[in-house]
């Protein structure tokens, strides 16, 4: 329970103080009592407006106003199971709150939905436990639900307000709906799935253009992934731009989607668009021999459709086919004698047909060869290695599992509906890891390093910092050794000594005078430089002040000094 008395004293007394003769300790106290004011205001100002609504419920509209166009009338702004007020009520309050009449009418809502639906919630709001925007907040994400999926959303969520950053808390919340609604969840992404494309907006004055695209995640995955496989591969090649530069002119590069392809193979496999010395299939081909295999049709393909004379009108049947049999018709192969005139000689295509009756193509052009090059250099590329590879992590509850509809959660994306999961991955390559037992911890290991195998496991436990209140969570976490290391002593790097924050959290406590305690698997406490404790768990944070209670839990939690 907040002491809300002695918080008032310290806010009161800080009035009209200057700040900058307050002490260190002495700041922070008139900071958290600020704050802690602000709370009261706010959760007050919910409670009040809650009240108001009381005072004015739809059967005290006068009979008259029913019988008038644009009388006063009865409306529900909360969801299932809030009571009707009156319509006009909302103006009144909204003129006195300073607020458009929307605005109060939501305020409204919010006040009504927390008391009637998500009553462990508001009982904690009105014990100033918590901030009435994160109330208001799960409010309004509830407010679709009937009132009993809004009762199991208030039981699943209440204890973790106030104890979550504001990220979490959401993720925590949307996980909680979709278990209580995934009928509705499910309809709702099948609808999503409609709304996609790709949108660009205007040059700016410096000719710098921008493009939107909206698409299932599996596919922005896979595109910025390639994009930054080629990103990587402009590097090696001397790109001495930044990363974001580079990134820009992979786009480019994926624009000619031969030049994407060739790029990635040669990185693949360096060696594939080597000359052959002793192939000659690129030389040019006899008109009358035989018929060209599927790679020379293919080459032949690239060529024609490549010519500069693709603005030209379409040939006559008639003409194109004498131009097969006879070597004087003008057309597109068969060329006339001047043409032919103004050609270098060719010793290679001359020793490989002596008939002058037949009719020679003209030499080979670059992109003809770099088409045939490419088409016959992909075909020996297992087709895996032109993906880009990403790796999801995804979990699904053993209910999911045992009714296929339910909640999972994908890392770095959130909770969501395992169907939408499974149709995601219903065009990837699955690489199937077996279940990792979590319950009993791998082997210590003496080296300061730690083991990848350790890093899988302790992400997968505490997915998110365990630094107070921390909204920071993947896997680009730090993982810090709660007893700091010392050279020489065996087993010092174990998952029971380790835990995950973030890279500045992981800094005050190792360059700071923050400081961390492991109290058991899965409980930590920090200490603030100004003496103040905080206990992290499952549950979330805790503030346990600077008091004694705080300092004899502290001094419990002292770790035993490792022996060599």
């Amino acid at each position: 329970m907040i002491d809300g008395s002695g918080l008032m004293r310290t806010a009161l007394r800080g009035v009209g103080v200057d700040p900058a003769c307050l002490a260190t300790d002495q700041l922070l106290d008139q900071v958290t009592a600020s704050d802690w004011l602000v709370r009261v205001g706010l959760n007050s100002r919910l409670i009040s407006i809650a009240n108001w609504a009381d005072r004015f419920p739809a059967d005290s509209i006068a009979p008259h106003q029913l019988a008038i166009p644009g009388g006063d009338r009865p409306i529900r702004p909360g969801g299932d199971g809030t009571p009707e007020v009156t319509r006009f009520c909302v103006t009144d309050l909204a003129a006195h709150l300073h607020k458009p009449t929307g605005t109060a009418e939501r305020m409204i809502a919010d006040a009504l939905d927390l008391r009637h639906r998500l009553p462990r919630v508001w009982a904690r709001l009105c014990r100033y436990e918590i901030d009435g925007l994160d109330g208001q907040t799960i409010a309004r994400q509830t407010r679709h639900l009937t009132l009993e999926q809004a009762l199991d959303v208030d039981r699943s969520i209440a204890d973790f307000v106030g104890r979550f950053s504001y990220g979490r808390l959401l993720s925590q919340l949307e996980a909680i709906i979709i278990r209580v609604d995934a009928v509705t969840i499910k309809k709702l992404a099948e609808q999503a799935a409609q709304e996609v494309g790709v949108w660009i907006n205007q040059s700016n004055q410096h000719g710098i253009k921008g493009m939107f695209i909206k698409a299932k995640t599996p596919a922005i995955i896979r595109f910025y992934a390639q994009v930054t496989r080629i990103a990587d591969i402009l590097a090696r090649r001397g790109h001495t731009g930044s990363k974001d530069e580079r990134m820009a002119a992979a786009i480019d590069v994926l624009a000619n989607p031969l030049d994407a392809v060739r790029m990635i193979a040669e990185d693949t496999e360096p060696t594939l668009f080597d000359p052959d010395p002793d192939d000659d299939s690129l030389l040019p081909r006899p008109m009358g021999g035989a018929c060209p295999t599927g790679q020379d049709a293919a080459a032949d393909v690239v060529s024609t459709t490549g010519s500069a004379d693709d603005d030209r009108e379409p040939s006559d049947p008639t003409t194109d086919s004498q131009a097969t049999d006879s070597p004087t018709t003008d057309g597109p192969l068969g060329g006339r004698d001047d043409h032919d005139d103004l050609l270098p000689p060719d010793p290679a295509a001359d020793a490989l047909d002596q008939d002058d009756s037949s009719p020679r193509l003209p030499r080979v052009d670059q992109d003809r060869q770099l088409a045939e090059l490419a088409i016959r250099a992909i075909g020996r590329i297992d087709p895996a290695k032109f993906r880009p590879n990403a790796t999801l992590y995804v979990h699904i509850a053993t209910e999911t599992l045992d009714t296929g509809l339910g909640v999972t959660r994908v890392e770095n994306i959130g909770p969501m509906i395992s169907t939408l999961v499974a149709d995601w991955l219903g065009d990837c390559n699955i690489t199937v890891k077996p279940v990792i037992d979590l319950s009993a911890d791998l082997t210590p290991v003496d080296s300061y390093e730690i083991p990848r195998a350790m890093r899988e496991r302790l992400f997968l436990k505490y997915p998110g910092s365990m630094f107070p209140f921390s909204g920071s969570v993947g896997q680009h976490l730090d993982l810090d050794h709660n007893i700091p290391y010392v050279d020489g002593l065996p087993a010092q790097t174990r998952e029971d000594k380790l835990g995950p924050n973030g890279r500045r959290e992981h800094n005050v406590i190792t360059h700071g005078l923050w400081k961390r305690r492991r109290a058991e698997p899965g409980t930590f406490l920090f200490r603030a430089p100004e003496g103040t404790v905080f206990l992290v768990d499952a549950t979330g944070s805790h503030d346990l002040g600077r008091g004694d209670f705080a300092q004899h839990i502290w001094q419990y939690a002292a770790p035993t000094p490792p022996s060599a």
